[in-house]
């Protein structure tokens, strides 16, 4: 079978299959365990349309209109007139737009229906491109077994709903494997999709870093150093520019607009309780969180948001940072560009943390970005029992976290 047969077909059963869990999860979620789970009932029923009767095909159709899903729907529709919404880059909501039109430009339904659309097209193609490039630098097999563990990922319900995390890997993963390739326009190419990446979320910016390495790589290292000319080594180099020239964008849209380039920021903060703070202040604060839940759960104390807090800190703070504990493990298996990214990532996102009494309460979906760690486990997951092992418990917390979503509940 032709190569780009055999990646489109890997791609093609996961990603159907994984569409069909999460299909089938969310019609459980909501015509099913609610008329057994009171308290779910209650849950769907907060938010339209699903005060009127959860029991309809539209609510099952709504069921992943959720959360950052409506603001960017808003956006796509509205623009930028509600302030807040500036905390979210334009990229994703642009594309949506015009997707929406193509549907008929109905608010919200045209817009909602593109980015289910836009996010699973996407998504697919990732899985296709990431079959390529992992084939390329290691083997079919664990190109495979990737695929597996990024699309069963216990967050990956974010690759289904309208948010951006779809559009962002593929444009990741398609920057490397222009990287890998380092021919002349190949540069060119990667720092475009660089660009987009960071119009998408400020995270993109990162890419300079792998493409900074891999230019050290292909033109400073002996024996290479002599074998490039100055111009060509300028023109790889040129294009590191465009990821900042992106941030810089927005910022001059958002000055030509609003009137302050740095509003973005401004909201995160105010709206969204996201500040910057040093990585290795985590630690301490995260203590002094735990400590402060642990103290209301005395029995003179004893509620159940204490509860409720005290879990969802150790189920959040332990997805966010097992990452960085596969990262330090693995690290060797990975090539060095892979490896620095994700650790220069894995810095950016946990100095950036949100609300006191939850620090890490998006950080898991933000993990998911992350595919090289999907790699290290497909090294380890040669072997057969660490490979079931995996994969169990993936799709159970994929399930889990596909009926949280779809129920109204706090996923990431």
């Amino acid at each position: 079978m032709c190569k780009w047969k055999i990646k489109y077909k890997e791609a093609l059963w996961f990603f159907a299959l994984s569409r069909l869990i999460i299909l089938l999860t969310s019609a459980i979620s909501i015509f099913v365990l609610p008329q057994f789970i009171p308290e779910l009932r209650r849950q769907i029923a907060l938010s339209a349309p699903y005060s009127s009767d959860i029991y309809t095909l539209r609510v099952f159709l709504n069921s992943w209109f959720r959360w950052d899903v409506k603001a960017y729907i808003n956006i796509s529709f509205h623009g930028y007139k509600h302030t807040p919404d500036t905390a979210f880059f334009p990229l994703w909501p642009l594309i949506q737009h015009f997707g929406g039109l193509l549907l008929g430009g109905h608010f919200p339904d045209s817009y909602y229906i593109a980015g289910l659309l836009l996010a699973n097209l996407c998504f697919f193609f990732a899985l296709v491109l990431l079959y390529q490039l992992l084939s390329e630098d290691f083997d079919p097999a664990l190109a495979r077994r990737t695929l597996i563990y990024l699309t069963f990922a216990p967050y990956a319900i974010f690759f289904f709903a309208g948010y951006t995390e779809s559009l962002f890997v593929l444009l990741c993963i398609a920057f490397f494997l222009f990287l890998r390739r380092g021919k002349p326009m190949d540069w060119w190419l990667a720092g475009s999709l660089g660009f987009l990446a960071a119009l998408t979320r400020s995270l993109g910016l990162l890419l300079a870093v792998p493409l900074f390495v891999m230019y050290i790589r292909h033109f400073w290292i002996p024996p290479q150093r002599d074998k490039h000319s100055l111009r060509l080594k300028l023109n790889a180099l040129a294009p590191i520019l465009l990821l900042p020239a992106a941030t810089l964008t927005y910022m001059l849209y958002l000055n030509y607009t609003k009137g302050d380039p740095f509003l973005f920021k401004t909201e995160e903060e105010a709206v969204w309780h996201r500040h910057f703070t040093l990585p290795w202040d985590i630690y301490s604060l995260m203590m002094r969180v735990f400590t402060t839940l642990l103290s209301s759960l005395s029995l003179h104390s004893l509620s159940l948001t204490s509860i409720e807090f005290l879990g969802l800190n150790i189920l959040y703070s332990f997805f966010a940072l097992l990452p960085l504990g596969i990262l330090v493990l693995g690290w060797k298996r990975i090539p060095i560009h892979y490896a620095l990214f994700s650790l220069t990532y894995l810095i950016f996102v946990f100095s950036t943390i949100a609300d006191a009494s939850i620090p890490f309460y998006s950080h898991p979906r933000y993990m998911i970005i992350l595919y090289p760690i999907s790699v290290i486990f497909a090294v380890w997951g040669k072997h057969p029992r660490l490979h079931r092992w995996f994969v169990t418990i993936s799709l159970v917390l994929f399930v889990i976290n596909t009926i949280s979503f779809t129920t109204g509940l706090w996923t990431s």
